[in-house]
């Protein structure tokens, strides 16, 4: 009988059922299959269990979750993160902030994503022409000219981190292409985002998130980074449970719809996750970009994903009816460590679990 070292430290949670894999009185654990609704859906349960035993190697990675056919046949936690484990999913807030935009758009707080930012300014700011043209559109695209390095390990994000004032530091960036030519990944564009939602809804984004996204599709405990100017980050900051991350991704593969609910248009998710830009392979299984979603295809599937610093993912492909969910621990990980455990769980994903889906 294989079996599984003494010192794994996975739980995994079925319906009705607790399971730990962590220490005992033998020395092994029997290799027994745990997924019992993962054959019913075309997952094999004992490369699955295979799947999550090279998790539990990952250093920090906290859940992972797999969902087919709407079921919950996976559900893993390590390192004493559980369910009820609200954690901040750092870029993954990109993708709920673009979703919020879809909301506001379907219930006409903004009449067009080709709006300007000029017409969304706080009271007190202002900018160039130049810059007040700027689009929404362009925004959710990673592409409105603003200079920023951030992939590229440059210094934009701490240099905008810790300034006085973290909106007009945005709007006096240097502008070094024209709008939808090149994309550009930055953190402090997409901040502008909830600056927009906010003036548009009159409302913060964490209260139009838990009125209008949170609330109807059951996810009941949430909170975000309220930056310094008292504006919520739209850039990184949201903080849900795995469950929840789950529940997004379930909500977007039904094109919108939860529990019998339209939480967003149909258009609006076919828009926002097929590609728009070319991410010229700025992050590994991501080479297109959509509206804060990146965009691919790995073993002959499209796909698309949100995905966080240090490893938080919500990977969508939708021809499989397929949603994995991931998070790990990245506080004080520097960019070396938080990157090589980022690919280790992208991998995870792409190469260990999806390649199982029949």
């Amino acid at each position: 009988m294989k079996t599984l070292p003494k010192s794994a430290l996975a739980r995994v949670l079925l319906p009705g059922l607790v399971l730990w894999a962590s220490a005992c009185d033998s020395d092994t654990i029997p290799f027994e299959p745990r997924f019992p609704e993962a054959s019913s859906h075309g997952i094999n349960p004992l490369l699955l269990e295979l799947a999550y035993t090279q998790a539990e190697e990952i250093g920090a990675i906290q859940s992972l979750l797999v969902q087919r056919n709407g079921v919950l046949v996976a559900e893993g936690y390590f390192h004493d993160f559980d369910p009820n484990t609200l954690h901040d999913v750092r870029s993954v807030t990109k993708s709920a902030i673009s979703i919020l935009i879809g909301i506001a758009l379907d219930k006409g707080y903004i009449e067009g994503i080709d709006q300007t930012l000029g017409e969304f300014l706080p009271q007190g700011y202002s900018t160039d022409e130049v810059r007040s043209q700027i689009t929404i559109r362009s925004l959710l695209m990673m592409s409105s000219g603003l200079d920023w390095h951030e992939l590229d390990r440059g210094s934009s994000y701490s240099d905008w981190w810790n300034s006085n004032d973290m909106i007009q530091h945005i709007l006096d960036l240097p502008i070094v292409h024209e709008q939808e030519e090149r994309f550009i990944y930055n953190t402090g564009a997409s901040h502008l985002l909830s600056i927009i939602l906010t003036e548009a809804t009159g409302i913060s984004t964490l209260d139009f998130a838990r009125e209008h996204l949170f609330t109807p599709i059951g996810i009941t405990s949430s909170d975000w980074l309220l930056l310094r100017e008292q504006h919520y980050a739209g850039g990184m900051g949201m903080r849900i449970t795995a469950r929840a991350m789950m529940m997004i991704g379930q909500m977007l593969l039904d094109e919108g719809m939860y529990g019998g609910t339209r939480i967003v248009s149909a258009d609006w998710v076919s828009e926002s996750t097929r590609s728009h830009i070319s991410t010229n392979n700025a992050v590994y299984f991501g080479p297109e970009y959509g509206y804060l979603w990146w965009v691919g295809e790995e073993h002959g599937h499209d796909l698309y994903f949100a995905n966080g610093y240090g490893g938080q993912f919500i990977v969508v492909v939708p021809d499989l009816d397929l949603v994995v969910v991931a998070s790990s621990a990245w506080s004080g990980m520097g960019w070396d460590a938080a990157g090589a455990q980022w690919y280790s769980v992208i991998s995870l994903i792409m190469e260990g679990i999806l390649p199982l889906v029949e």
